[in-house]
């Protein structure tokens, strides 16, 4: 069992924080989800040192990039973000441009490394890995192959078994795996969009997928549906050998309005 103090990170994902606070998206206030989230992360004792935000920062407003910075700067902890399909990546980046709120494309954090992939793709909801992404991915693997790796990106790389979301899988995936598997350091490799939990192991590699601070979906439905399950994050704690402890928590608002059965554009 490992016995040295881990490295305690949060992801947090699919905020789709608007430029107007109290917004909705689907019947979930997107900004109550997202401080209810908040707080409970603050609450976590010993506290995270840094947290992933896995794209869809904003919904569609490029002006909201403002407000992320607002909110969650005052957690007085480094966010290290990567785009969706709702986010402008050339915007985000220069909006988050020396702040605590950051868009790097790899790092180093105790004994493990972390590689922020961009799977969004201009004018689709879709995903795809360009040949650039592939290519940083593949180069900042083989320069150390020893360094325990956590990969992480927008889109859901392979089926989930949810019909709908299975037609916004990233398109390339195969290529993006087949450059995970060449090297066993990689650890994990973790994700939003789909909007709820998804656990599964591939090789000596896990594949993890994190509920929204926003609204949820049914995973199991054949077509779009908004679920009654609260927003939630995921919690990982990485050892020096390797080894990673991960669960999900869900948070439970005062006072929210259920989700009913109904379609979702994606």
């Amino acid at each position: 069992m490992p016995t040295a103090a881990p490295l305690r990170i949060v992801q947090i994902t699919d905020l789709h924080l608007k430029v107007s606070p109290g917004s909705r998206l689907w019947g979930a206030d997107v900004d109550a989800g997202l401080n209810a989230v908040l707080a409970h992360i603050q609450a976590r004792d010993p506290a995270p040192d840094f947290i992933l935000a896995t794209g869809d920062l904003v919904g569609d407003e490029p002006d909201a990039y403002d407000r992320l910075i607002a909110i969650l700067e005052p957690l007085a902890l480094p966010v290290y973000c990567l785009p969706g399909n709702h986010d402008f990546p050339a915007i985000m980046s220069r909006t988050l441009r020396g702040s605590m709120v950051q868009w790097l494309r790899y790092f180093v954090a105790g004994h493990w490394q972390f590689v922020l992939l961009d799977s969004s793709f201009p004018g689709t909801p879709d995903g795809h890995l360009a040949s650039a992404e592939l290519a940083l991915l593949d180069t900042v693997l083989a320069t150390d192959f020893e360094r325990p790796t956590l990969v992480c990106l927008h889109h859901n790389p392979l089926p989930i078994g949810a019909a709908w979301l299975d037609t916004m899988t990233v398109s390339n995936g195969a290529a993006l795996f087949a450059v995970l598997e060449r090297y066993p350091q990689v650890r994990a490799l973790v994700w939003g969009h789909i909007h709820g939990e998804f656990a599964a192991q591939r090789g000596s590699m896990r594949l993890l997928a994190t509920p929204a601070t926003s609204v949820q979906f049914k995973p199991d439905a054949p077509e779009p549906c908004v679920d009654d399950l609260p927003p939630g994050y995921r919690w990982l704690e990485l050892y020096p050998d390797g080894t990673l402890k991960t669960g999900v928590e869900r948070v439970t608002l005062p006072a929210r309005q259920h989700g009913l059965t109904r379609r979702v554009p994606a």
